[in-house]
């Protein structure tokens, strides 16, 4: 390889770009600085981008939920000494963390009522697996 001829990119390289590219967009950084630092074409940031957000992890919302809640339960032990003095904008704050906390953990939502089940559906629903059940069992042949 010759001075003059730059080294292949590989994809170690082109990875650490995206994540500078990525990094600097959340930084608040526009696609057109960001190209002109990466010293890429706007097109080619864009493209960048959204390959590189496609290829992000996001956490199923179970864990992200437990994760919102850990830091909820933070804020709250934060607010603690002023909320015993009785610091009115702290117990505004609590309020609002306590309402987050309740919609994480569920409570927020309404609960239906479980339909009623009656003897009739019983039976009904009884019929249908006997008939699976049969459809299931190999026939017998007459020998």
């Amino acid at each position: 390889m010759t001075q003059t001829n730059p080294p292949n990119r590989t994809k170690r390289s082109r990875v650490t770009r995206a994540q500078r590219v990525l990094a600097s967009l959340i930084a608040g950084a526009g696609v057109g600085e960001i190209a002109s630092t990466e010293r890429l074409t706007p097109k080619r940031t864009e493209s960048i981008l959204r390959e590189e957000l496609r290829n992000r992890w996001v956490a199923p919302a179970e864990d992200f939920a437990r994760l919102q809640i850990a830091r909820l339960e933070q804020m709250i032990l934060k607010l603690l000494e002023r909320l015993q003095s009785g610091d009115l904008k702290a117990i505004d704050r609590a309020l609002k963390i306590v309402d987050r906390l309740d919609r994480y953990h569920g409570f927020t939502k309404a609960s239906r009522m479980p339909e009623p089940y009656g003897e009739q559906d019983r039976v009904r629903l009884l019929k249908k697996i006997n008939e699976i059940a049969d459809r299931l069992q190999p026939e017998h042949s007459a020998e």
